[in-house]
C-alpha cells in the first residue's frame, strides 16, 4: 500500500518555458558583465556570452555522470571559460555577487505553479501521505527553489525536500530517492514517484524500488515506445489522476 509519494519540480509542480530559461540566461550573462565591470573588467556581451555557453556544456557533462555541484563550483567554471579574469583574481565579495548573480534570477519572475498542483498536495496532506520532493537542480539551486515553493505556498506540504546540489548525486541515481525516503521513515515498496522525465524520474524511481508515474498531459497511446527500463507504472496526463491511482 502506498504511504509516501514523491515528486519531481520542474514542469511536474512548476512551469518554466524555454522562453523563460532564455531570460533567466541573459539575465545572469548581464549580472556577471556588470560585476566584473565594478571589480575593473571590461567585457564584450559576445565573450561573456561565450564563456557561459562553454561552461554550461561542461557542467552537462557533470550532470551525465549523474553528479551535481555548487553555484560557486559553476562560478569556477564560468571564470575557467572566460579566462581573464580567473577565480583567483576575484576576493570573497566580488565571487559571492557573481554567485547570487548566477542563483537568483528566478526570483525577479517565479514561475507559475502546474495545474492541479496544489490541490493535488493538498489532497495527500488531507490524507497522511508522507510527502517528498527529489529535484535536479541546475543553475538555481536548492536555497533558492525552497524560497520559491514557499511564494508560491506550497513548501509546507513537504515533509523532505532533497535537491541535487546538496546531495552532489542527480536522479537517476537511486541513491537520491533512497536518502529521501529514508528521512521520511518509508521503504520504497510502499512508495511512488511522480515525475515528467523518463530518463531521471521514472528510472531513477524504478532503480529505486518506488512505484513510478510519468506525468505527460500531452500523452497519446501512440506514445507508447519505451525502454523496458523507463517503463512507468502509471501514466497520468493530470495530476489529479494520482488520486485515482492511489485510490
Amino acid at each position: 500500500m502506498i504511504n509516501t509519494v514523491t515528486f519531481d519540480l520542474w514542469n511536474t509542480l512548476i512551469y518554466t518555458s524555454p522562453m523563460d530559461n532564455l531570460k533567466f540566461k541573459n539575465k545572469r550573462i548581464e549580472g556577471f558583465i556588470e560585476v566584473l565591470r565594478q571589480r575593473g573588467y571590461n567585457l564584450t556581451l559576445g565573450k561573456m556570452e561565450a564563456a557561459y555557453d562553454e561552461s554550461f556544456e561542461i557542467y552537462k557533462t557533470i550532470q551525465e555522470g549523474e553528479k551535481d555541484i555548487s553555484t560557486r563550483d559553476q562560478v569556477e567554471i564560468i571564470l575557467k571559460c572566460l579566462g581573464n579574469p580567473k577565480a583567483d583574481d576575484l576576493d570573497e565579495k566580488y565571487l559571492g555577487k557573481l554567485d547570487q548573480v548566477l542563483a537568483t534570477q528566478i526570483l525577479s519572475d517565479l514561475p507559475e505553479l502546474i495545474k492541479g498542483g496544489q490541490e493535488i498536495l493538498n489532497y495527500l496532506k488531507n490524507r497522511n501521505y508522507k510527502i517528498g520532493l527529489v529535484c535536479n537542480t541546475g543553475r538555481t539551486p536548492g536555497k533558492i527553489l525552497r524560497e520559491v515553493l514557499s511564494r508560491r505556498n506550497i513548501a509546507h506540504f513537504f515533509n523532505r525536500l532533497t535537491f541535487s546540489n546538496e546531495q552532489r548525486i542527480r536522479k537517476p541515481d537511486p541513491r537520491i530517492f533512497l536518502s529521501t525516503l529514508e528521512s521520511l521513515g518509508s521503504i520504497p515498496s510502499n512508495s511512488l514517484h511522480l515525475g515528467d522525465e523518463l530518463k531521471s524520474d521514472i528510472l531513477g524511481a524504478k532503480r529505486s524500488g518506488m512505484k513510478s508515474a510519468w506525468f505527460v498531459p500531452d500523452w497519446n497511446r501512440t506514445q507508447m515506445n519505451f525502454l523496458p527500463e523507463e517503463r512507468p507504472d502509471f501514466i497520468l496526463p493530470d495530476l489529479n489522476y494520482l488520486k485515482e491511482v492511489l485510490e
